[in-house]
């Protein structure tokens, strides 16, 4: 069996839960990194975004596939020298989210307030994903 080639996308996806204290967010901590992020990870050659999101949210989380989705406005760009399957693509190419379960990619997951979250997340691509989550369920305009 052949490995799929990556895609030059990333998809997002973050898990959110009503508490008694409000919203919380799922935040993952990497194992090669230590970094706190939502789930997130390359599109394989072939996949939509939508597909490589809800592919990604089953391995790192055990969510099922038929856990809703709801697409975000905010996007980012990141630096292909970021990813190993940079040598696939094309040279002209800038590549400029129930009960959780951990995938081998990271060593903890827990539930954040928004704050909490805020502060957790190290890159602002991932802080505007969870401004904008927050901001349209506040608003009740968090659509599939």
């Amino acid at each position: 069996m052949t490995t799929p080639r990556r895609a030059p996308f990333q998809a997002l996806v973050l898990p959110f839960r009503k508490a008694d204290r409000g919203t919380e967010y799922a935040l993952f901590r990497r194992s090669d990194s230590g970094d706190w992020q939502p789930i997130a990870g390359g599109g394989d050659e072939g996949e939509t975004p939508h597909q490589t999101a809800k592919r990604e949210m089953q391995e790192e989380s055990g969510l099922s596939a038929d856990t809703l989705l709801f697409p975000l406005q905010a996007s980012a760009t990141i630096p292909v020298s970021h990813f190993a399957a940079r040598s696939e693509w094309s040279p002209q190419l800038y590549a400029t989210r129930q009960t959780l379960s951990l995938s081998a990619e990271h060593t903890i997951c827990g539930w954040f307030s928004y704050e909490d979250a805020r502060q957790h997340l190290s890159w602002d691509s991932n802080r505007t994903a969870l401004w904008e989550t927050a901001e349209r369920l506040r608003d009740g305009k968090l659509l599939p």
